[in-house]
């Protein structure tokens, strides 16, 4: 009996830490449009303080490149009439983070905006490979699918721009 227990016990454990690190749709959505939302932002802010003229692109490429993938991830909300309400403001993370770049100055300023992106584009890698294999709206995994590449890629960039 005791083994039958520990049994059911092993896999109701592995099936709670195995859900634990795919968001609910609901959450993906809204972390994605906030993250674009932020990506826009900061994308702007580089393309005019940027000091070096590869952050000023590089932040030019977030806006056309999160732009277009606020519309797309929008249209999928909407076409899968998901109840998902969007921000149209940061939160106070994402605030405090262009808060920090409004701040800086100088060479600092291409120092900070780097390492945020790289931490950014860290962050929402896990966050799509995690929606792409587990997640439970078929559009969304394979919007989510679509863009990892792209988001792997923005990841690779931001490790090159001035630290």
């Amino acid at each position: 009996m005791s083994h039958r227990l520990l049994a059911a016990l092993a896999i109701v454990t592995t099936l709670a830490l195995i859900s634990c690190g795919v968001p609910k749709t609901s959450d993906f959505v809204k972390k994605v449009a906030m993250s674009d939302l932020y990506e826009v932002k900061a994308g702007k802010i580089a393309s005019e303080k940027g000091q070096s003229e590869a952050v000023k692109a590089f932040g030019r490429n977030m806006v056309e490149a999160h732009s277009k993938m606020s519309e797309e991830l929008k249209g999928i909300a909407l076409s899968e009439k998901l109840k998902v309400k969007l921000s149209a403001e940061l939160d106070d993370k994402h605030r405090k983070m262009i808060d920090d770049l409004n701040a800086a100055n100088g060479a600092n300023f291409d120092r900070i905006y780097a390492k945020q992106q790289i931490r950014a584009h860290v962050k929402a890698a896990k966050l799509f490979d995690a929606y792409a294999e587990e997640g439970n709206n078929a559009a969304l995994k394979q919007f989510a699918a679509n863009a990892l590449p792209a988001i792997k890629r923005h990841r690779e960039e931001a490790e090159k721009l001035p630290q």
